[in-house]
């Protein structure tokens, strides 16, 4: 039996994804949605729904979904636009799973509807070689996730429900490939965090919360200002529960936060801060829905993200120099004006220093190192200025508060500096060690044998 190596982790966006299988042919899924709890509603779905999108986006030929004789019409009743039409069976999962198996000419991947299932762990499991399945510590995982080759014979021992005994059947089978959950790449780069993926079998409401609960923290940034990580989550979430039951959807949250910054910025070059403030605070809150509402409900898209990071790009540039613009009373030269042109300056100068840092070091300058994550949530970007022209507003002096974002701005350009200055040298010392090192080649024993690897 082969275990899977460790698989990184790439980002939900553009669909259907066409995820390659082991066979380079299309994967047909088979979905057991017998079980009640599989029309439980989690973040405006059912389970079902969202093991349906779920294999839908990573590109699934055909989907068989299993139902109840009295549940078959519910299957079409789905909230949001699929990408295609599922097969509705009456029949036993494990009699169709036998029909596909013997007959398809590609994998064929056996879920239940009623399980939370980690994306990233299907994700690896889809591109394995059959047969497969999920392991979770020394023992299958507690939902079935098994893929079958093409031409596959399944048992016909009579108990046709028992995804647990097929399960174990597999297991002990040498020639099964082992996907251990602990080998999927936990470390979400576009996040800023890690998180441990998950199988979960859902059976009553305690197990219902648990998944609530997981799909929240991988819906959420880690590293991040002090605002955005310890102030606007409960807010965002709570937003992201109601926004997701209906059909709102997250471009148009995006298109929403795009008309807030359009409305403020005229308001805080006219003068009227405290409004224009005020709009700042529930874009800055909004500017998280989005995004979990996209993560929550797999409705992520390039498009969206790409609209998402171009509207935040831009909008900061133009608020430093509408504050400028109003302190100055219109004066291109007065300090407030010069301020805000420095202010702007330093902007740009960390934006182009974090691509270089991106690039030279390969990891984002946000969280590389301890320091650099302490350092990010006193960042200069949206929520930090607005809490800056908060304090300062609240204080009655509103051009100390932009003079304050410019030296802070200025200060991290030096950070940025430094920073990319120590990294550089490390990287530097570590090619010269292996130059005078030598590259070392690792050949195996003659005669061992080698195992056939779980994925290509």
């Amino acid at each position: 039996m082969h275990n899977a190596d460790v698989h990184p982790y790439q980002p939900y966006t553009g669909y259907p994804q066409d995820v390659p299988t082991h066979y380079g042919t299309p994967m047909l899924v088979v979905l057991d949605a017998t079980a009640d709890a599989a029309w439980l509603p989690l973040w405006g779905m059912t389970l079902l729904e969202r093991n349906l999108r779920l294999v839908e986006r990573l590109g699934a030929a055909r989907v068989h979904v299993i139902v109840r004789p009295d549940d078959a019409a519910r299957v079409r009743r789905r909230r949001f636009p699929a990408s295609l039409e599922p097969v509705v069976e009456t029949r036993t999962a494990m009699t169709v799973a036998r029909e596909l198996a013997a007959t398809a000419a590609g994998p064929v991947l056996l879920l239940e509807a009623a399980a939370l299932y980690d994306r990233r762990a299907v994700h690896v499991l889809w591109q394995s070689r059959a047969p497969a399945l999920l392991v979770a510590g020394s023992s299958p995982t507690q939902a079935a996730a098994l893929l079958l080759p093409p031409g596959a014979e399944l048992p016909d021992d009579g108990n046709e429900g028992d995804w647990n005994a097929l399960q174990q059947i597999l297991f002990d089978a040498p020639e099964t490939c082992r996907v251990p959950l602990e080998t999927v790449e936990q470390r979400v780069s576009l996040l800023r965090k890690s998180v441990a993926p998950l199988v979960l079998r859902i059976h009553d409401q305690a197990s219902l919360r648990q998944a609530d609960a997981y799909l929240k923290e991988l819906a959420g940034k880690g590293v991040n200002d002090l605002m955005a990580e310890f102030v606007h989550p409960p807010l965002e979430f709570m937003l992201t529960r109601l926004v997701a039951r209906t059909r709102i959807t997250p471009n148009q949250v995006s298109y929403f936060n795009l008309l807030l910054n359009v409305v403020a910025l005229p308001l805080l070059a006219g003068g009227w801060l405290w409004t224009g403030l005020a709009l700042n605070l529930l874009r800055g809150v909004t500017d998280g829905v989005d995004g979990k509402l996209a993560r929550l409900t797999l409705r992520e898209s390039k498009g969206g993200d790409r609209v998402d990071h171009v509207v935040d790009r831009l909008y900061l540039p133009a608020f430093f120099l509408a504050l400028g613009w109003h302190l100055s009373g219109g004066n291109l030269t007065a300090l407030p004006a010069l301020s805000s042109y420095f202010l702007l300056v330093f902007y740009l100068a960390n934006r182009l220093l974090a691509t270089w840092f991106g690039y030279f070091v390969g990891a984002s300058s946000g969280d590389y190192r301890p320091v650099d994550r302490a350092v990010r949530r006193f960042w200069p970007k949206r929520n930090i200025c607005v809490l800056i022209l908060l304090l300062s507003l609240s204080a009655g002096q509103p051009e100390a508060g932009l003079h304050a974002m410019t030296a802070l701005t200025g200060l991290m350009v030096i950070y940025r500096i430094v920073r990319l200055h120590q990294e550089g040298h490390r990287i530097q010392r570590q090619r010269q060690e292996r130059n005078e090192a030598g590259a070392i080649a690792a050949s195996p024993a003659s005669g061992a044998e080698t195992e056939v690897p779980c994925r290509a």
